[in-house]
Parts: C-alpha cells; sequence; structure tokens
C-alpha cells in the first residue's frame, strides 16, 4: 500500500509538470483547473482547455477556433482515467461528440502504449502531445462528421478563389406522427396516379437546396467580414510604432504653428475724432457764425 501510494504521488507531480510545460508553451492559450484544495482527491481531477486558432493547413474550414479539454480523474496514467471534450461555436453538437471521442481514442491509445513502454521524455500522460496533435489534425476534427461538411467556392485571405467547407446541422427526418399521416394520406388517394407524391417530393428538394444555398451564403458573409477585420487589424500593427509618433510629432507641429501666430483679437474701427475747424484754418461768418 505504501508502494502504490508512493506511485500515486508521483503520477501527480508527474501530471502537474506536464499541465504546467503545457502553459509555460501556448502561454494565454491554455487555461488550467484542479479541484479544490479541500478535496480528498486534490488536486485531481485535473484539466487542461487549449484555445486552438484556425492553422494555415485549415484555411479552408470556416472554424475560426477548437476548444480542446483534457481531464485526468483519476491517479493513474490509464485510459480509464481520463475524459476529452472538443467544442467550438460553429461545431454542431455531432461534430463536437466525433471529435471529442477521436481524441480521446488517441489518448488512450498513447496511455496504454506508455504503461507497457514509458517514455523516454514528455511525461506519463502525454498532454503536450496529445494537445499538438488536435492542432495538426484541426481539419481532421473539423470533418469529424462527413455528411455535416458543405462545400463552397470562396476566398481565402490573399483574396484568392479556393474550396471552402463549412459546417451544418444535421437534416431533420419527418416525426413517425408525420410519416403516419402521410402513410394514411397515401392509402385514402391510392386511386391518384402519384403525380402529386412527384411534386411533393419536387418541393421538398427546392426547399432543401434553398435552405442548402442560405446556409453557404452566410457562411461566405461571415468569412468575407472575418478577412476584412483581420486586413484592417493588420493593417493597423503595419502602421507600427514608428507611424504612430510620426503622427503624434506632426499633431505637435500644428499646435506649434498655431500658438506661434498669436492671438486673434477683435476687429475695431479707427478711433473718432471731432471736427476741429479752427484747426483746419477755417473762420466763422459775421452773418450766421458758421464756420467757412
Amino acid at each position: 500500500n505504501a508502494r502504490c501510494g508512493g506511485m500515486e504521488v508521483e503520477l501527480k507531480k508527474a501530471l502537474q509538470q506536464e499541465v504546467l510545460a503545457a502553459k509555460a508553451r501556448w502561454g494565454a492559450e491554455v487555461k488550467l483547473s484542479k479541484a479544490p484544495s479541500n478535496s480528498p482527491t486534490a488536486p485531481l481531477p485535473i484539466g487542461v482547455c487549449r484555445t486552438i486558432s484556425r492553422p494555415a493547413s485549415a484555411e479552408a474550414y470556416d472554424v475560426e477556433e477548437l476548444t480542446v479539454q483534457l481531464r485526468v480523474d483519476g491517479p493513474e496514467a490509464s485510459p480509464g482515467c481520463v475524459r476529452v471534450e472538443v467544442s467550438g461555436d460553429s461545431l454542431p453538437a455531432a461534430v463536437r461528440q466525433a471529435a471529442s471521442q477521436r481524441v480521446l481514442t488517441l489518448w488512450e491509445g498513447i496511455l496504454t502504449k506508455y504503461s507497457l513502454c514509458p517514455p523516454a521524455s514528455g511525461g506519463p500522460f502525454a498532454v503536450e502531445r496529445v494537445l499538438s496533435w488536435c492542432e495538426t489534425k484541426y481539419s481532421d476534427l473539423c470533418s469529424a462528421v462527413p455528411e455535416l461538411v458543405e462545400a463552397y467556392d470562396g476566398v481565402n485571405a490573399a483574396g484568392v478563389t479556393i474550396r471552402r467547407f463549412t459546417l451544418v446541422e444535421p437534416r431533420q427526418e419527418p416525426s413517425s406522427s408525420e410519416e403516419e399521416s402521410d402513410e394514411s394520406g397515401g392509402e385514402e388517394s391510392s386511386e391518384s396516379d402519384g403525380s402529386e407524391d412527384i411534386a411533393g417530393e419536387d418541393a421538398t428538394d427546392a426547399q432543401r437546396e434553398a435552405e442548402r444555398l442560405r446556409r453557404i451564403k452566410m457562411a461566405a458573409e461571415a468569412e468575407a467580414e472575418r478577412q476584412y477585420r483581420e486586413q484592417r487589424r493588420r493593417e493597423a500593427e503595419a502602421m507600427g510604432d514608428d507611424a504612430r509618433a510620426q503622427q503624434h510629432a506632426s499633431q505637435k507641429d500644428a499646435a506649434a504653428k498655431k500658438e506661434k501666430k498669436g492671438v486673434r483679437l477683435r476687429k475695431q474701427g479707427a478711433k473718432s475724432n471731432k471736427f476741429d475747424a479752427e484747426a483746419a484754418g477755417k473762420k466763422p461768418n459775421k452773418k450766421n457764425g458758421l464756420m467757412h
């Protein structure tokens, strides 16, 4: 028992070291979680959550980021002690579930292999290895359910037309009550020539195609908006500190020139003076006293 307890302590330490190494490698992309210190299983369960931005290898997919959470519930580096959750704003529930299972299968396989032959480096829980694999297989995780991937013609960040892919929700199948209603209606109109059924199928196909085109249009608009924001951000960064400093200097020069001109006073007319006739050499008229 003492030996098993010692092994658990060593494994917990190794797991914590792996978690910290992942945090040091990916920085703000990684968030850590663990049980409260007063929990009897502390620090377990331990969680490592990494938000992976879309790599260049997956630029054709309209999924800006994936969030992968690895959780270790038990004190052993074994398949039964780990869980995986893959999420993302653009991922349908079926894709999240399938992608999570794919990562879990990989992780369990690695842990099984490590139990037979411990790794020379990297730690027994393979946290960094799994998270790195998720980034490499970004496209595969996005297309974990192929029937939910729709292709359309779009553009990349350089403005080049490429084949793009967007993820859609699964098509809703008619409920059992609707099917029964259709069947009963079919029995009543069994004498018809079937033209109504064909027209109904054509209308349904047209609705599905219209819905597919609408989703493609929305995906293309969203991607174009994202690329526009990204272009504006790059242009702002390209200005750099030098350009901002030059702009600030220009503003200071303009302020200095304005101050140098001085303050403009209100316009005033010439000072008005009373006319001095005597000074002008005029003499008074003896009859009426007027100056002339």
